[in-house]
């Protein structure tokens, strides 16, 4: 027969959970794999679209926002994943605890983090100012 655990607790939310920076970065890696997947998916589709409609030519669709905005997506994501993924491949290969400490530590998260804010608002203006 079932009997209940007592005190323990049956759901546990996770937004009452303080994780730190790092562990944020490594939620935001995996959803911008995801991401990626995604766009990566929507190209395939537009190609398929290029590739077997004559109406539709490259020239047409080109200024299209849904097409904008799937370059925004998969640019900003590629950069993002490519960033973190560089640091956590360091913090990775790194034998000495030092240096694992120093890649890992909350200022070069906030770097790399700068860094893909710099880079994102340049994708945007390249992509939505043609």
């Amino acid at each position: 027969m079932y009997q209940h655990p007592g005190n323990r607790p049956v759901f546990l939310n996770l937004w009452k959970f303080h994780f730190p920076l790092n562990a944020w970065l490594s939620i935001a890696h995996r959803l911008s794999g995801i991401l990626l997947f995604c766009s990566l998916i929507a190209y395939l589709a537009l190609a398929n679209l290029l590739i077997w409609h004559d109406a539709v030519s490259l020239a047409n669709i080109r200024d299209h926002c849904f097409v904008r905005l799937l370059h925004t997506v998969f640019w900003i994501s590629l950069s993002y994943h490519w960033l973190n993924g560089l640091r956590h491949l360091l913090a990775e290969h790194f034998i000495d605890p030092n240096l694992y400490r120093r890649i890992n530590h909350q200022s070069v998260a906030w770097l790399m983090l700068s860094a893909w804010l710099v880079l994102s608002i340049i994708i945007i203006r390249q992509v939505w100012s043609s």
